[in-house]
Formats: C-alpha cells, sequence, structure tokens
C-alpha cells in the first residue's frame, strides 16, 4: 500500500511495489516449500524474505542520510530500491555461495 502513497511518485511507488510482490513471492515459496518438506529450500527462500523484509531498517538507516546528501525528492527515491535491493543480492550471495547453509541435524534414534 505503501507504493501508492510514495511522496516521490511512480518511481518510488515502484520500487516499494516490487518490494511488497516480493515479500509475498518469497514467503509463498517458503511456506510451499517446508509443506513438500524441502527444509534446505525453505530456509534459502526464508533467507531471501528476511533480506527483503529487513528493508524496513535499512531503509530507516539510509533515508536521512540520502535526503541530506541528494535532496529530498530524489533521497526518497534512491531509499526506496535501495533499503531492499542489496539486501536481496547480499542474501543471495551468502544461499550460492553456499556460507549461510548449514547440514540437516540427525534424527535422534535413526541409523
Amino acid at each position: 500500500q505503501m507504493s501508492f502513497y510514495a511522496a516521490s511518485g511512480p518511481r518510488a511507488g515502484i520500487g516499494f511495489a516490487l518490494l511488497g510482490v516480493l515479500v509475498l513471492v518469497t514467503g509463498g515459496m517458503a511456506f510451499a516449500r517446508i509443506r513438500a518438506g524441502l527444509v534446505q529450500s525453505h530456509r534459502q527462500w526464508m533467507t531471501r524474505n528476511y533480506a527483503l523484509i529487513f528493508a524496513a531498517v535499512t531503509l530507516r538507516i539510509y533515508q536521512p542520510i540520502l535526503e541530506i546528501a541528494l535532496g529530498e525528492d530524489l533521497g526518497y527515491v534512491v531509499v526506496a530500491w535501495l533499503c531492499w535491493v542489496p539486501n536481496l543480492l547480499v542474501a543471495e550471495w551468502l544461499i550460492r555461495t553456499g556460507r549461510w547453509s548449514r547440514p540437516e541435524p540427525a534424527l535422534v534414534g535413526t541409523a
């Protein structure tokens, strides 16, 4: 909903709308994977989802800095994208390099 009321117009609105869609998609994929018993794939999708949701934090960190550096309007447009794109890229890098995965725990009593 934030995308409809973005202060700097459609350029910022599209960034927030895409963020919202991706949060829903990654959350849905994570849910589908865990329902199918695919734990590692679920973890990967939840890592992406967390990275996107963490945009709420990174926006609040970047926004005052960017608005001072670039002005209020341009700073807001930039932060609409910068608050989530780098987060998602880092998450994807962690997933693809294997730095974020951990082995499945062994079940007690199984041979």
